[in-house]
């Protein structure tokens, strides 16, 4: 059969090398947009390393605002702060309050700094995505460790400053990943070591990044947030909090408007509560309306692709009606016909594999293909390259199926009569 197949393909090579070339310049463009489309459909389906469901983010004034902060007056805000703060835990629809700096979710209020195991003897440490927390977070943002228990249990257990990313830890001890106790420091020339608490799940910005090495600095107490505030402005903090359940805009409202009182002590008032929800529905915007871009590009493109080769192979049949006549009166049957119609034009896209494969490593070479948000693996290479062909194939098989069985139905005679 496979003899046969290339010896009728070679026979026809002259409108066969056309037909070859298309497919595989087609094969070829629906293998870069399958490509693409996984990467953001995989990244997209990771989970970012915390829960933002029902949570917050709390803003705060000052009544007595000025642009810059005398030390009294700083200390004064951060003390009312946290009292307004414990008020708010107070309330029965509140879950969980917490004090951060540069880690609310889908914001781009972020920081890096250096961080490295006390036994490295490296000259200088890299910066890593750091998230400045207090115990709470844990609980606000229910973050999970490695292995998925709840972190904030596992923080409460272990003594330590840091808690590194699953992707941190990798890094800094890959021979003993996941292991706790262990030292950091923030440099090289640092004379301070911190314990590791606890190793949490990996973590990234948004839905449509990739895990990137970060970690927390948890303040365990209330004084470890005093005296880190006492260097700093307090307006640099934020305040996030959990509601059990989720409330609306109106909700919201009419719960503050409830605890008004509780919720302004001294010179610091609640201006404004906003649902990480909204903050995240802002940063994926442009990425959404671009994967819907996307998406209408490849539709667009795959229904001129799949005209082009149905076209084809419809004019392709049609002109070879006389041969198929010759066949059904030498007694070929009606399914013989349309089998062989149908496994030359498939055969024909198979032939476009090993020049596709050169086309692939060549891409690679280039390092061409998204591999920064997801290593170029052999499922990846499979899924794409199964989903290119399967299409092709369909595409194939439709533009063959028609006129094939049209022709078939035809008196021999008749169709004879063409030629």
């Amino acid at each position: 059969m496979i003899k046969h197949l290339l010896t009728l393909i070679w026979n026809q090579r002259n409108g066969n090398i056309w037909i070859f070339l298309e497919l595989l310049l087609v094969t070829a463009m629906l293998w870069v947009m399958a490509d693409s489309l996984l990467v953001d459909t995989y990244t997209y389906r990771q989970p970012i390393g915390v829960d933002t469901q029902h949570t917050y983010l709390l803003s705060f004034g000052l009544t007595d605002d000025v642009t810059e902060m005398d030390i009294e007056r700083n200390n004064q805000a951060t003390q009312d702060l946290l009292q307004l703060i414990g008020n708010l835990r107070q309330c029965s629809e509140v879950e969980a309050v917490c004090l951060s700096k540069i880690a609310t979710p889908y914001t781009y209020n972020r920081g890096w700094s250096g961080l490295m195991p006390v036994e490295d003897t490296a000259s200088a440490s890299y910066a890593y995505r750091v998230r400045y927390v207090d115990l709470e977070y844990f609980r606000v943002f229910k973050v999970k460790d490695k292995e998925g228990r709840p972190l904030y249990d596992q923080v409460l257990k272990n003594p330590g400053e840091v808690v590194l990313s699953e992707t941190l830890d990798e890094i800094f001890f890959p021979e003993g990943s996941g292991r706790t106790q262990r030292e950091v420091k923030w440099g090289p020339k640092s004379t301070e070591s911190m314990k590791v608490s606890a190793v949490s799940a990996p973590l990234k910005e948004m839905d449509f990044d990739t895990y990137q090495p970060t970690y927390y600095y948890v303040w365990r107490t209330e004084q470890d947030f005093l005296d880190e505030v006492a260097e700093n402005d307090i307006r640099f903090y934020n305040c996030l909090f959990r509601m059990k359940k989720d409330y609306s805009q109106q909700e919201m409202e009419a719960f503050l408007q409830q605890e008004s009182e509780r919720l302004q002590v001294g010179n610091v008032y609640v201006s404004s509560v906003k649902p990480i929800s909204e903050y995240r529905a802002d940063m994926l915007k442009p990425r959404l309306d671009n994967q819907k871009k996307k998406i209408a590009m490849v539709g667009f493109m795959l229904v001129n692709i799949f005209f082009g080769i149905v076209g084809t192979f419809w004019l392709r049949t049609q002109s070879r009606r006389a041969e198929i006549g010759l066949r059904a009166a030498l007694g070929a049957s009606k399914r013989q016909l349309r089998r062989e119609l149908f496994l030359e034009g498939l055969f024909l896209l198979a032939l476009t594999l090993p020049f596709l494969l050169i086309f692939l490593v060549n891409m690679l070479y280039l390092d061409m293909p998204d591999t920064y948000r997801l290593a170029y693996t052999w499922w990846r290479f499979l899924i794409t390259l199964s989903v290119s062909y399967l299409l092709m194939g369909g595409m194939i098989y439709l533009g063959i199926r028609i006129p094939a069985n049209k022709i078939a139905r035809m008196n021999p005679a008749e169709t004879l009569h063409y030629e």
